[in-house]
């Protein structure tokens, strides 16, 4: 995965599941992601080692990745929204497939 695809997959994940992690966790992978710090930038505004940093976001793209795979949260948006573009374009009975499919993902959620 190209480094502009892991950033949005993983700020995506952060905004989707960064409640999870822990605030160490969480600051230091938003840091990295949404601001584009580096580990040592990131560790000297924390006053801890650069290696703190780089373990705490190995740790949280781990649970992040294992959330996603539970969960499957992003990956339903992503469905939603391409079924979206698609009904968009469609008239009649595909129309109404695609948004029977859209709902089906969305109830799958359990909302």
């Amino acid at each position: 995965m190209d480094k502009i695809k892991k950033t949005i997959r993983y700020n995506t994940l952060l905004h989707i599941y960064g409640n999870l992690l822990s605030k160490t966790q969480y600051t230091f992978a938003d840091a990295y992601f949404s601001y584009d710090l580096s580990l040592s930038e990131i560790a000297e505004a924390h006053d801890v080692s650069r290696s703190a940093v780089e373990d705490a976001i190995k740790k949280a793209l781990k649970k992040l990745d294992d959330y996603e795979k539970e969960l499957k949260v992003l990956e339903k948006n992503n469905k939603i929204l391409e079924l979206v573009a698609k009904a968009k374009d469609l008239e009649g009975t595909e129309k109404i497939q695609a948004l029977e499919e859209i709902e089906r993902i969305i109830y799958s959620y359990g909302i």
